[in-house]
Parts: C-alpha cells; structure tokens; sequence
C-alpha cells in the first residue's frame, strides 16, 4: 500500500506529459470566400465583394479606367450577383 502512494502520482504525471505530446495542434486553413468575373469563355476569383442584396447587376472594374465585369457567386453561373445599387465596384 506503501508503494501504491508513491507510484499512483507518479504515474499520473508521467501520462499527463505522456498526453502533452499526443495532442495535435494544427492550424485549420483559412478558408477564403471567393467570388468569379468571366473574359471571354476564362473564369476568374476575386476575393468576396459586398454587393448586398437588390434589383441591380453587381459589377466589378480594375482601377479607374477598368474593364467592367458581372460578377458570379459560383464559377459556372448563368446569373450573375444581385446588388442594392448600380454602382461599379473599383478593385486595386
């Protein structure tokens, strides 16, 4: 009984280190919500635009003088993303 004492505590220090390495800790990877413009029959991701929620078409342009492009919740898309304004978004 003596021994059982002693040897109870230490074995559970010794499992709870033990534990300590056994334990994985990964990172889960960010998902990034992405949304898609088409030139041509070529499909392309922009990252997710605010667009809210409207009767207007939401468009997208490079910089000031940029193309404008429908913008598409899903590559392959018929129908592109409803916005509350007629407004171009300007991306960078």
């Amino acid at each position: 009984m003596k021994n059982l004492k002693i040897l109870l505590p230490m074995l559970a220090f010794i499992f709870a280190i033990g534990m300590a390495f056994a334990i994985d800790h990964k990172e889960e990877p960010e998902v990034l919500a992405l949304d898609y413009y088409k030139v041509g029959s070529t499909w392309y991701s922009v990252a997710e635009q605010d667009c809210g929620i409207g009767e207007f078409t939401c468009r997208i342009q490079f910089g000031a003088n940029g193309t404008p492009h429908d913008l598409y919740e899903n590559m392959g898309d018929k129908d592109p993303k409803p916005s509350g304004t007629p407004d171009i978004i300007v991306l960078p």
